[in-house]
């Protein structure tokens, strides 16, 4: 993985309290990317990330193929960085267009249409379930915590407690 990734997130909410509170003072990041191709052209949204990101920090909202090219060129190389996403769709095609990704943490993915509970605020649906395995197979360490202070959980382990 790419020495300035500190972090790589899953969370539907993206900047939120405890992104900011908890996973920003662990972390010590600098700069988050937020990669979301639907966000980019959606300028209510974008200001909204704005308002959110500390002062201190320095925010990027970029789509996937933009966020490939920056980190794997060393845009950010001197910076600390988090990088968010809301699903895993987004972080299993940063993977296929070439990022190097270690590990990824699930914090939250929202009750949605089809979804099912698999921790207290992961709801995956079909289609993330298969995005996660894909990570897996992959080779990337995925867990699910909420915040810092929670014990990681391995999302393997829970796919297969899912799959039966």
């Amino acid at each position: 993985m790419h020495q300035e990734i500190k972090h790589i997130r899953i969370d539907g909410r993206l900047i939120h309290g405890q992104v900011v509170t908890k996973w920003i003072f662990v972390t010590k990041v600098d700069r988050i990317i937020v990669v979301d191709d639907e966000i980019l052209n959606n300028p209510l949204e974008k200001n909204a990330l704005k308002m959110s990101t500390p002062s201190n920090v320095k925010l990027s909202i970029l789509g996937v193929e933009s966020a490939v090219r920056n980190i794997n060129n060393r845009k950010y190389k001197d910076q600390k960085v988090m990088v968010l996403t809301k699903t895993p769709r987004q972080l299993r095609m940063l993977a296929e267009n070439g990022l190097e990704m270690k590990k990824i943490n699930v914090g939250n993915i929202s009750q949605r249409e089809g979804s099912i509970q698999v921790r207290p605020s992961v709801f995956l649906k079909e289609e993330d379930i298969i995005d996660l395995s894909t990570l897996i197979k992959m080779g990337v360490d995925v867990t699910t915590q909420m915040v810092p202070a929670d014990l990681e959980e391995k999302m393997e382990n829970i796919l297969e407690k899912i799959k039966g």
